[in-house]
């Protein structure tokens, strides 16, 4: 427990020495280098960045820092600056006295990272402890996890796409917000096994989440204004040997730079700061050592200051729509939904590969093995188990975030849940073709669109389109290519499908695809013998508006009726689609004479299929190119069908929104109407 001294200044033997001059010291040798795996694609940087993969320097402006971790007396320095980005809130002082000095009072036990390469983590938590402990004021202290906000950090911080290890100052406060924390009794933070992002954990994360933070200039009277305000500063910076060992508790400068490191800045006087490290009780006194203003000039890299939020554990899922405030942001970075918030029900799958970073990574094993724990539960889903298991691959106009957003709104509003079904979604990246074809396929009065539109997106245009459009199939093939480095939708399903088939009791296994994800559904029934089930049932299939052309059909879905490879198909496959004549009314585009006055599946077969007016599953002018089959339905979203119900969408869109739709997808797959149907406010929002 570090010594809990009043607010003010230190003792007055501290202070003279915070007086005395500092004289230069011989830096520690520096360590070796350690590798990291290249990444598979660089990354965006400000167009004064440069970023090598294959250099150990990353020089930003007229800096260079280490792109390898270093090592200083054991310990790991990998932490790398913030780019700037022009969504970060700038923090600025209030116009008020502040005190001459402050000096720290901690009554927590002081961390020790250890030789692990979690600074940040570590930093942070410290910071979020300290906040803690201000805010409940006499109440016991409490402490978060230190590895839940490292792990965040990791996987959400700017540098994925380097080769590079480690985190940085935002990677960690993005995780922090996304996620939340949980307290430090929940995860062993010496723990070195496999991190696990469990049910328990994230709900418990939940109740400790980030109000606003702000970074903070490279300015003297910030800091303080910050530290007087708020009480602590997470901070980075290229510390050097003098870091090892202060020096009566004073960290010596050193010319030469070890590697980057993470703290928290806890206090300050006429000379320096009051630096608050994670390196144990030992190093300083009891943890904190004072760090001059000359060399924090040389050497700081990036801070911010932050405050806790009220305690308000679904305001994760709490998620305004576009307003007028909000109107011109771009997509990604509108308000979209946390991984928290639907962990367990994803992979996500980009370019064929199976992803691992950034702010949807996907499962891990280990998180994997939690969610087939609970689909064969009976006691889970508030004690009724699940009986049935969709799994979802949505359309070619999708971000990751859109994908979010629907997976979060099913979970929601339990859309499929309350019904004893598991909604389990293969998220893969589309935006680059919605980048291509505008906004689509939105279902309007009367023929938005003209000749010239027409004529410019079917032949104009055609070029790029095409192009598009055969990447996106490419992507799902890659997704289950056998022997290949991409591979990323068989290597996400196996560990749930081959767990689920070893289970005593198991859920039916369906699938459910709307427009291109019918040929990610089509590639993956062309993998399922990959898989080796023996015991999982394929109860039934259901495509919405299938994008993939006849023959693929045929070869993907026709013939694994007759030789499935895999699990025997109990019901039927279930086609859902718009007749002629809400295609030919359906509009693709911007409106005007610069759209397209057909749907989306006119387009592609006329112009951006390899062939010109290819024949589409989805399309019904097309429906005698589709083998009959009794183990095949289709039904038409027609004026004259929808008293039947069946089906009700106006556009092709509009599938994954109609009641009626997804109603009639749930009575097919329970056998019986679903006690608790969707309703249309809760199929918004996505």
């Amino acid at each position: 427990m570090a010594k809990a001294t009043t607010s003010g200044k230190p003792p007055a033997e501290r202070a003279s020495e915070a007086q005395k001059p500092i004289e230069p010291v011989t830096p520690a040798e520096a360590a070796a280098k350690i590798g990291a795996e290249p990444a598979p694609a660089p990354i965006e940087m400000p167009s004064d960045t440069v970023a090598d993969v294959d250099a150990p320097v990353i020089r930003i402006a007229n800096r260079s820092f280490s792109a390898s971790p270093k090592k200083l007396s054991g310990r790991r320095l990998d932490v790398l600056p913030d780019l700037p980005d022009i969504r970060d809130r700038i923090y600025q002082p209030h116009l008020r006295a502040l005190r001459p000095s402050r000096y720290p009072s901690i009554p927590f036990k002081i961390r020790d990272q250890g030789s692990s390469n979690s600074c940040t983590g570590y930093a942070l938590a410290h910071a979020v402890d300290m906040l803690l402990h201000r805010a409940g004021l006499d109440a016991p202290a409490i402490s978060v996890s230190a590895r839940m906000l490292y792990e965040m950090a990791k996987l959400n911080d700017e540098w994925t796409g380097t080769r590079y290890e480690g985190s940085s100052i935002r990677g960690a406060i993005s995780g922090f917000y996304r996620n939340g924390v949980c307290t430090q009794g929940l995860v062993d933070d010496d723990a070195t096994d496999p991190w696990v992002l469990t049910y328990e954990i994230g709900k418990e994360a939940r109740q400790n989440r980030i109000g606003a933070y702000y970074r903070l200039m490279p300015d003297l009277a910030d800091y303080h204004a910050a530290i007087d305000e708020i009480g602590v500063i997470v901070a980075s910076a290229q510390i050097h040997s003098g870091w090892a060992k202060p020096e009566k508790n004073q960290i010596v400068p050193s010319g030469v730079s070890a590697g980057g490191h993470a703290f928290a800045i806890v206090g300050y006087d006429a000379t320096g700061f009051w630096v608050l490290n994670s390196w144990g009780s030992a190093w300083g006194d009891d943890g904190i050592a004072h760090w001059s203003y000359e060399d924090w000039a040389a050497t700081v890299m990036d801070a911010w200051v932050l405050q806790l939020g009220v305690r308000a554990p679904t305001a994760f899922s709490a998620l305004p729509r576009r307003t007028l405030a909000n109107a011109g942001l771009l997509k990604e970075t509108a308000a979209s939904p946390v991984r928290t918030d639907i962990v367990g029900h994803f992979i996500n799958i980009d370019d064929g590969a199976y992803v691992t970073g950034g702010r949807y990574y996907s499962p891990t094993p280990a998180e994997m093995t939690e969610t087939v724990k609970r689909l064969v539960d009976p006691t889970s889903n508030e004690g009724q188990g699940y009986q049935h298991l969709v799994i979802y691959a949505h359309g070619g106009l999708n971000s990751t975030s859109d994908e979010a957003n629907r997976i979060a709104t099913w979970k929601r509003n339990a859309v499929f849940s309350r019904n004893g079904i598991y909604n389990f979604h293969l998220m893969w990246n589309t935006e680059a073709i919605g980048e291509v074809f505008g906004k689509m396929s939105e279902a309007q009065d009367g023929r938005a669109a003209g000749f010239l539109g027409d004529l410019a997106l079917e032949t104009l245009l055609r070029p790029l389109g095409l192009r598009a459009w055969r990447n996106m199939k490419q992507d799902a093939t890659m997704s289950f290519a056998k022997g290949t480095s991409y591979d990323g939708g068989f290597y996400g399903l196996k560990p749930l499908l081959q767990g689920l088939d070893k289970a005593g009791k198991r859920p039916v296994l369906h699938l459910v695809g709307h427009s291109a994800g019918s040929i990610m559904l089509g590639e993956m029934l062309a993998a399922m013998s990959r898989f080796g089930l023996s015991q999982l049932e394929l109860g039934s299939i259901h495509l919405m508006a299938p994008a993939c052309t006849t023959e693929f059909f045929q070869e993907t879905y026709a013939r694994y009726l007759a030789k499935p490879g895999g699990p025997a198909l109990i019901d039927k496959i279930y086609l859902y689609n718009l007749d002629d004549e809400r295609e030919r009314n359906d509009v693709v585009g911007w409106g005007g004479p610069f759209g397209y006055g057909r749907s989306l599946l006119y387009l592609v077969s006329r112009a951006y299929e390899e062939k010109a007016n290819m024949p589409l599953a989805g399309m019904q002018r097309f429906r005698d190119e589709l083998a009959p089959s009794n183990k095949i339905r289709i039904d038409y979203s027609s004026s004259a069908n929808d008293k039947l119900g069946l089906t009700r969408s106006t556009s092709h869109g509009g599938f994954d929104n109609d009641v009626a739709t997804l109603t009639t997808i749930m009575t097919r797959i329970l056998g019986k109407a679903p006690k608790k149907p969707p309703t249309s406010d809760e199929l918004t929002g996505y």
